[in-house]
């Protein structure tokens, strides 16, 4: 028993000396930084209006009003895991039909009974305010810890939370959940975050609208991936104007809310970038279609100066507003002329389709305190990014160092005032953290429930400065269980990425900030020292440059055999064709005439001693960082750094002991109750000790 105690004492002192240390970096500059206190936020949850829900945090509780289309009952609910009632945390709300009192019932899904109505939880946490009813709408005003420590309630956090919804004819009497059936649908959502709105911004300012939209472009059935980019010109504006905001154009399959675009992005260009370059072209390529993105023979080179987002859109976002005090610089007669429209497509469904998607951007005259801008952060697209099959959760990391950092931020910092997390189809957590003096500050943005399908901008309720010689790193896991090939790095969704957008102020000269793991490094980290025909060096410039594989051995050896595709799986053509599967290994000789992709697949990933010693060596390794300026006449030259060695930030711990289990436990109605009462136990028992947060579990509990 000392020894329990000792224990916590510990971990509780680590847990506050590294807090105060924490406070003392961050508290000098955090004056300069805006804090969105007292936010709320409004949601309609159903395509036609008949939903409403609004809520804010107020210190511990959140308080919710539901506005519904109805005189019967209304659903709320909550679930990590899926959009299914059976996995979700619940609350029923009525207004009595008889005595006008408004009513909330906190329950639960069943796992055992998945399509049986709700159960009462043990302890009601859902608390009435005010409710009440008119001949068409039902409204009820309710509250509740946002972490309840009721092993039947989801604890609300910053993670994304599918948020479900429903409504039926009659109250709940008796388990009446007439109508349910057809009013219910779910929406995933940051619930802890402020959203600014369109409709608070546009009513307060004069705003303009800018659409720009590509002309019909066409894919194919046999098209699984299409890059697709388009010149447009900035509109005319002699004087400077700040964008706002921004949202996505989106053209949907038939009638459906589908789409197969799964990413956007709007670059600025530069006009100067290239000698010899002639600036009457940018007015031809404004009057084409577009062409094929990252194209050596397609793209024309010019377009490599279109480095600097100015708006970014994936898949189940809404677009970005932003604060009051910030605003992107357009227009102006030192501004931006043209600029550049690059989607992503992702035809999974080998549909033939014509698509004219893009953005509209929302401007104002009225320009705001601050210049902002979007820095793109993280994993360089690369076949060097690797995340191995049949993995829980295994982590790349991508690392903007001190030689951006020191070189392009200004002496007082950056402030981060949003920032999307983008992986593709294997994501399950993303964090984007934050390194200065040896110690990780608080998480910029922390989602350990990331969902691929919704990449909606995580706004800050407050800012997070990053100072000259901080480092930022992009930290995300994939889930790689069901899958029987390595994963690599690239532009394809059965492939993967691992990158941030942040947006910020003050704008500085920075498009991007990225590493990779050094490409000699990488092969050597595998025993290949060297391929057929080529040396380190000339196999490091083609993974740097997008280098053609034949401008380097047009008559020698590499990989040219021909492999049945009958068979094969989307994501089994994706890698056939990696430019990995076309080197050939030559020293050491016992890998000799192996292509160092079939040398990979040979490697032993299903022993996790050994796939978690290749994980650490590549994150605590050698990084090959890159800074992309936007600024012609500005260059930093990349740099081979070793992660950095800091104290790793440690979490407040959780008032709440059953934290420590839910995750990994299904609660079933056969065994709920026995859990609950385990869970009050050790409850009272660490109440005694100050600290339940550390009680130890023996095996076979």
């Amino acid at each position: 028993m000392l020894l329990q105690i000792f224990t916590k004492l510990c971990i509780f002192v680590v847990y506050i000396w590294q807090n105060v240390n924490c406070a003392h970096h961050s508290d000098a500059i955090a004056h300069k930084s805006v804090r969105h206190q007292n936010w709320q936020r409004l949601e309609m949850m159903d395509n036609n209006g008949l939903y409403w829900l609004e809520w804010q945090v107020k210190e511990k509780d959140i308080y919710f009003k539901a506005t519904v289309n109805t005189r019967g009952f209304i659903g709320l609910g909550f679930s990590k895991k899926d959009a299914r009632m059976s996995s979700a945390d619940m609350v029923l709300l009525w207004v009595d039909d008889h005595t006008g009192k408004a009513n909330a019932l906190d329950c639960h899904g069943s796992l055992e009974h998945p399509h049986g109505a709700p159960i009462q939880d043990d302890t009601q946490n859902y608390h009435v305010i005010d409710g009440r009813q008119n001949e068409t709408h039902t409204i009820v005003e309710f509250k509740r810890l946002v972490e309840t420590c009721d092993p039947y309630d989801i604890p609300l956090s910053h993670d994304t939370v599918k948020v479900l919804w429903s409504f039926g004819n009659e109250d709940p009497i008796h388990g009446n959940l007439d109508g349910h059936g057809k009013n219910r649908g779910a929406k995933p959502m940051h619930l802890l975050n402020p959203v600014f709105r369109k409709q608070s911004m546009t009513a307060k300012q004069v705003t303009h609208q800018w659409d720009i939209v590509v002309n019909n472009v066409t894919l194919e059935p046999s098209m699984d991936t299409l890059y697709w980019c388009k010149i447009v010109s900035a509109p005319m504006l002699k004087q400077k104007h700040h964008i706002i905001g921004y949202e996505p154009l989106l053209t949907h399959i038939s009638k459906s809310d589908e789409t197969i675009v799964h990413h956007m992005t709007l670059f600025e260009c530069s006009t100067k970038s290239y000698p010899g370059s002639n600036a009457a072209s940018w007015d031809v390529w404004v009057r084409s279609t577009g062409t094929v993105c990252n194209s050596n023979s397609l793209t024309p080179r010019d377009w490599d100066s279109c480095s600097t987002p100015v708006a970014v859109w994936s898949i189940g976002s809404s677009g970005q507003f932003l604060p009051e005090h910030v605003g992107i610089p357009i227009g102006g007669s030192s501004g931006v002329k043209y600029y550049m429209l690059e989607i992503h497509y992702d035809n999974q469904k080998a549909l033939r389709a014509i698509d004219h998607s893009g953005f509209r951007i929302h401007y104002t005259p009225e320009i705001r305190p601050n210049d902002g801008g979007i820095i793109i952060s993280g994993v360089s697209i690369s076949d060097t990014q690797i995340i191995p099959p049949g993995q829980k959760l295994y982590r790349n990391v991508g690392i903007c160092g001190p030689s951006c950092s020191n070189v392009l931020f200004p002496e007082d910092g950056i402030k981060i005032i949003s920032g999307t997390l983008h992986t593709h189809r294997a994501g399950r957590k993303m964090s984007l953290r934050h390194i200065r003096g040896g110690k990780e500050l608080p998480r910029i943005i922390e989602d350990d429930n990331y969902d691929y399908k919704y990449q909606q901008f995580h706004q800050l309720a407050n800012e997070t400065v990053v100072l000259p010689g901080d480092y930022i790193i992009t930290d995300c896991a994939y889930d790689t269980l069901h899958r029987k090939r390595t994963t690599f790095g690239g532009y394809s969704t059965k492939q993967e990425m691992c990158l941030s957008f942040i947006t910020y102020y003050p704008k500085i000269e920075l498009a991007g900030c990225y590493s990779m793991t050094p490409v000699r490094e990488f092969f050597e980290m595998f025993g290949v020292n060297q391929f057929y025909s080529l040396n380190m060096t000339d196999v490091e410039n083609l993974f740097l440059y997008n280098g053609n594989l034949l401008d380097y051995m047009p008559n020698t050896v590499y990989s040219k055999s021909k492999t049945n595709h009958t068979d094969m799986t989307a994501e089994d053509m994706v890698v056939e064709g990696s430019l990995l599967n076309k080197l050939l290994i030559s020293d050491p000789v016992e890998f000799h005439d192996r292509t160092f992709l079939s040398h990979l697949n040979q490697l032993p990933w299903s022993e996790p001693l050994f796939t978690k010693r290749v994980e650490h060596a590549m994150i605590t390794g050698k990084h090959m960082t890159f800074c992309r300026v936007s600024n012609e006449s500005m260059s930093i030259p990349s740099e081979i750094i070793r992660y950095p060695n800091f104290t790793t930030f440690v979490k407040p711990p959780s008032s709440c002991t059953y934290n420590l289990f839910i995750d990994s436990i299904q609660i079933s109605s056969s065994s709920s109750r026995l859990l609950a009462h385990f869970f009050l136990s050790l409850l009272l028992v660490g109440i005694c000790l100050r600290q339940p947060y550390e009680m130890p579990i023996r095996s076979g509990h």
